[in-house]
């Protein structure tokens, strides 16, 4: 067995002091831990299934594990820059605002922008 297998299963004996079957809690970063896991061994050609078993998890937790890890790292909050002519936004042009990863918003108010920004700070 593999060592960070080892170790996930003690964590989560720990964690769940005697807790069995659907009344197994595991905390965020022992979650972030077993999705780690998943990705390598999935690049390696495990199955999902055959991981969850090494892990001592059910498939389905291990799965959901895995899609909200996706989704967190999608709604992080990053830092803004805001570009365009001037220092101020009108508030009756159309923005666009344009993310790092080139996700586009587009036909936003200039009173919408400046609110989201401010809410942000």
């Amino acid at each position: 067995m593999d060592a960070r297998v080892r170790r996930f299963r003690k964590q989560a004996q720990l964690e769940n002091q005697g807790r069995t079957g659907r009344r197994r809690r595991y905390s965020r970063g022992l979650r972030s831990e077993a999705v780690a896991y998943l990705r390598e061994q999935m690049q390696r050609g495990l199955s999902a299934e055959t991981v969850a078993s090494e892990l001592g998890v059910s498939g389905w937790s291990l799965s959901r594990w895995s899609r909200g890890a996706a989704v967190e790292k999608t709604l992080a909050l990053r830092p803004v820059e805001v570009v365009g002519e001037g220092t101020d936004i009108p508030t009756s042009s159309v923005v666009t605002l344009v993310t790092p990863d080139g996700y586009r918003i587009e036909g936003i108010n200039g009173l919408a922008v400046r609110s989201v920004l401010e809410s942000l700070r």
